[in-house]
C-alpha cells in the first residue's frame, strides 16, 4: 500500500492521516472479530 503524503514540510496531510486511520481502524476491527470468534478477550471468556 502506498500512502502519498499531501502535507507540507514533512507534516502528515489530511489524506495520509485518513489512510492511516482507516487502516488502523480496519485492523482493530479484524482483531476484535478474530478474538470473538476464537473465544478470546472480547467474547467474555477471558475471566
Amino acid at each position: 500500500m502506498v500512502i502519498n503524503n499531501d502535507g507540507t514540510n514533512g507534516q502528515i496531510g489530511p489524506q495520509a492521516l485518513k489512510a492511516v486511520y482507516d487502516m488502523a481502524r480496519k485492523g482493530a476491527r479484524d482483531e476484535i472479530q478474530a478474538q470473538m470468534r476464537d473465544g478470546g478477550l472480547f467474547s467474555g471468556g477471558g475471566r
